[in-house]
């Protein structure tokens, strides 16, 4: 396990120490909270173990920024594919102006050669 562990990037191993290390603090804290509690939402009053309560805001919170960070990734890619068409057809009209351009210094070439 410890040579997977040395596999993997700076980012991914950050990620994993970070994650664990939540985890650790989540589960202490709850052990320590083993209270029940009451948690008014918009319409009805709910009543919960507080090691629930923050478990669940938990992932409401990794759920709601997963799909800010998806949602920002996919807009920037969208732009950067838009950017690259963009640049194939300058460079696809670059080239036809070029090959048509070396046609004609072929054509006076030859013409050239003929005299």
């Amino acid at each position: 396990m410890l040579k997977k562990f040395n596999e993997l990037t700076l980012k991914k191993k950050a990620y994993l120490i970070g994650g664990l290390s939540l985890l650790v603090i989540v589960t202490c804290f709850g052990l320590l909270n083993r209270q029940t509690v009451a948690v008014s939402l918009v319409f009805t009053k709910l009543s919960a173990p507080l090691i629930l309560v923050i478990f669940t805001c938990l992932v409401i919170g990794f759920i709601a920024g997963s799909a800010i960070g998806i949602s920002y990734h996919h807009g920037k890619t969208q732009e950067l594919k838009g950017r690259i068409a963009e640049a194939e057809a300058t460079i696809h009209k670059k080239d036809k102006e070029l090959v048509h351009q070396y046609k004609e210094q072929v054509q006076q070439l030859k013409q050239q050669a003929k005299q």
